[in-house]
């Protein structure tokens, strides 16, 4: 297209300079894409909107926001109410699950901004409040590098990228193929300047790929469409990627142009292949077609397109995208069609759902270990932090919410720099501090950004309003336009929402701010109130009646009381629980289990969720021993397991362990077995030797679930041939000199993986699953 006849679009970009230089060329490409259709100005400094557009008059202007580079600058743009006859986009450029979308839906809302695209394909599902203003521009390739380059195949198989959590394929996957096929591993070494001198990029990146045979590549947890499953492709190399149903609309499909592939076939897949070079360069040659004819720069005209559309548009229109990769259209708003956006399931998500699950049927520790694990492969991303501070709200622990909440709210506000946090945290937060009966706070804060509007935080910011003038205020009125939130909570009428309100105050022992919030909210109460009006002046009849309606209140009996020495001997208890379990978080767990705040912990949850909710028939502990937390959540995971499994513990005669002995001397199905504490030099073979004993007097061939504790045992002791047959394994103390060679022998053998770990937590514990 001709400079001359193209649309002009003023692009106020972010100053990316002191990212690295892969990242620039990212960012450079998006300009290159835009100006195939679009005469392109690039604004990366702070501005003057009005000023920007009196000097360049564009037709179009495109916001990029939401970005997570750290060296990315942000820019500061005023008087954007300026020139509205001139269409408005935004772009959200970053990660679906990212946690700078609450500055990116700030930023479009300040901005006037209603309509936004998003190189990430499954915003959508991540992010649905915004679903419906929300449009994709896919990742894509620019040709002029990512091309065949005629190299000779000299490298079998090309690893190269980040193998950090958030892609469990690649970290399964790459493991298996190294062990098996001669590989080239280029380390992904971040985003900083310093160190990307040592990495692969641009024309030699494509280069080497152009020289492989296959590359493997993953779309992280959330099961995205990256740059590299072009790039691959794009190079003429043979892509290896896990099917996910964004590949499949990019049009991918196994064993024709691409390779689906899981830690079950991957082998089959390469040796046959290798085997069938015809049936490998076919495949090759379709990805390589597919790649340049319908995800290069030339065809990412997403953005064009919705521009030629809205200058028909009729204000009864919309402007809606059908697939991922389809042209956009014009529809009647009154039609129910909307753009459409993928749902992939991916493991973060699935998880956020299973403890949603979990969270909203009051089973608050299992939902915990999901979130937790969630937040194991993304520990940034503010879904699972939200959830487990509602989780410890439920639970009555303030604080701990407090810090969960904190995190988002922080990065949003002061790193980000928005002018607003997101709402549904902002609603959380102040009810944090009511439940921590820091009722002022409250106040203070629910009047700060009072532009900033959602059902969830009109409603905290009513009973705030009631609280503080200590009578009755009608409910808010449910809005039609809010400012949209990352959070998915579920729909709750007010009187369920405020039912919730009770349970969290009641949690965290603020009775006299429920009670007063129950009067002032109350029908019942209102009515009460009305009925004696008359009897004011019959002080004794009134203090009377008050105390009845107070009493029957507190304990949701609208008719009946309770003993009264009952009623304070069950509050008596939970406020010396809660004390007690305040000093625990001072001072280390002492408590007994069921009542301690080691079931809050995050390995001790992992663990009881573990043994309680898997399929487990026997189990060993080694190291078991009385009160220790790791024993404790073990035996009572197992003892709620639906199949009754037998337990076997472990350990020399310290005092802790014939303690656990004597307890669980006439139960069924935990025995104890004891070692000798002075062979230290044969510690290992008399472990197995015991072992072999346990197995032969209950014939057994293998156990379902082991769990090693090196803070109890001190030899360092190589268990592996043991523990190969083993379905779960919990290592807890991997730092241990007890531990860590078992750590390490399964982490470098492939017949396990890592479910879970933690090497920060105290000293460290991993739990690993067979493949």
């Amino acid at each position: 297209m001709n400079n001359m006849t193209k649309p002009k679009l003023v692009f106020f970009q972010w100053n990316h300079q002191d990212t690295s230089i892969f990242v620039q060329m990212h960012m450079k490409q998006h300009v290159k894409c835009l100006s195939e259709f679009f005469e392109v100005i690039v604004i990366n400094e702070d501005c003057d909107y009005r000023q920007i557009c009196d000097k360049y008059q564009p037709d179009l202007t495109l916001f990029e926001s939401g970005v997570s580079y750290s060296a990315s600058r942000r820019l500061y743009i005023k008087n954007t109410s300026a020139y509205s006859e001139i269409p408005k986009l935004g772009l959200h450029n970053g990660d679906p699950w990212c946690i700078r979308r609450a500055g990116f839906i700030s930023d479009m809302e300040n901005w006037g901004i209603e309509t936004f695209f998003s190189t990430a394909t499954t915003i959508g599902e991540h992010t649905p409040e915004i679903a419906e203003n929300l449009l994709i521009w896919p990742n894509f390739i620019d040709a002029d590098i990512y091309r065949d380059y005629g190299q000779k195949k000299i490298i079998p198989i090309l690893i190269n990228g980040s193998t950090s959590n958030l892609y469990p394929w690649r970290q399964t996957i790459n493991k298996i193929i190294s062990q098996n096929y001669p590989s080239l591993i280029c380390p992904h070494l971040g985003y900083s300047k310093p160190s990307e001198w040592r990495m692969l990029y641009g024309e030699q990146y494509a280069r080497t790929i152009n020289t492989s045979w296959f590359a493997p590549t993953c779309g992280t947890v959330a099961k995205e469409v990256l740059r590299k499953h072009f790039e691959i492709p794009g190079s003429k190399s043979c892509l290896i990627t896990e099917k996910s149903p964004t590949l499949e609309a990019a049009g991918f499909i196994d064993m024709q142009n691409c390779v689906f592939a899981d830690e079950h076939d991957i082998l089959d897949k390469l040796n046959y292949l290798f085997q069938h070079q015809d049936e490998l360069e076919k495949i090759t040659n379709a990805g390589y077609q597919l790649v340049h004819s319908r995800h290069t720069l030339k065809q990412r005209d997403q953005i064009f397109q919705w521009y030629n559309l809205y200058k028909n548009l009729k204000p009864s229109q919309k402007i809606v995208q059908s697939g991922l990769f389809q042209p956009l259209t014009i529809v009647e708003k009154s039609s129910d069609q909307k753009s459409y956006h993928i749902i992939c399931n991916g493991l973060d998500i699935s998880l956020i759902n299973q403890g949603d699950e979990k969270l909203w049927a009051g089973k608050y520790n299992e939902a915990e270990v999901l979130y937790l694990k969630c937040l194991n492969y993304i520990s940034w991303m503010p879904e699972p932090k939200l959830k487990l501070a509602l989780c410890n709200l439920y639970k009555g622990n303030a604080k701990t919410a407090l810090d969960w909440i904190a995190y988002p709210i922080k990065d949003t506000l002061e790193n980000y720099k928005a002018s607003t946090p997101d709402p549904v945290e902002w609603s959380y937060f102040l009810i944090i501090l009511i439940c921590q009966g820091k009722l002022n706070e409250a106040i203070k804060h629910s009047e700060q950004f009072p532009s900033l509007s959602h059902p969830e935080l009109n409603r905290t910011r009513w009973i705030i309003k009631m609280l503080k003038n200590k009578e009755y205020i009608l409910p808010p009125i449910e809005q039609t336009k809010y400012r949209a939130t990352i959070h998915q909570l579920p729909n709750r009428n007010l009187n369920e929402w405020i039912g919730n309100i009770y349970i969290m105050l009641t949690a965290s022992g603020q009775f006299d701010l429920r009670e007063q919030l129950r009067e002032i909210i109350s029908l019942k109460a209102q009515d009460f109130k009305k009925e004696n009006s008359n009897f004011r002046g019959n002080k004794k009849f009134f203090i009377k009646s008050s105390l009845f309606t107070k009493i029957t209140s507190l304990f949701s009996l609208p008719s009946t009381v309770e003993p009264i020495h009952i009623l304070f001997k069950n509050r008596l208890k939970r406020l010396c629980g809660n004390f007690l379990r305040r000093l625990e978080c001072r001072f280390g767990y002492f408590l007994p289990y069921h009542v301690s705040e080691k079931r809050n912990d995050e390995l001790f949850h992992t663990i009881q969720y573990l043994t309680q909710s898997e399929n487990i028939k026997t189990a060993l502990i080694i190291g078991a021993s009385n009160r220790e937390g790791s024993t404790e959540a073990f035996l009572t995971g197992i003892q709620q397991n639906f199949n009754k499994p037998s337990v076997f513990c472990i350990n020399i005669p310290l005092p802790q362990f014939i303690k656990l002995q004597k307890q669980y001397a006439n139960h069924s199905v935990v025995k104890c077995y004891q070692l000798s504490s002075a062979s230290q030099k044969n510690f290992t073979h008399e472990i197995e030797n015991v072992i072999q004993k346990i197995k032969q007097e209950n014939k057994l061939e293998f156990f379902d679930i082991v769990l090693v504790d090196g803070s109890e045992l001190s030899a360092r002791t190589e268990l592996y041939n043991e523990l190969q047959t083993v379905k779960f394994i919990i290592l807890d103390d991997i730092n241990s000199g007890f531990n860590q060679p078992n750590y390490f022998s399964l982490a470098t053998n492939k017949t396990h993986i890592v479910d879970t770990e933690n090497i920060s937590l105290r000293n460290g514990y991993a739990i690993f699953k067979k493949i």
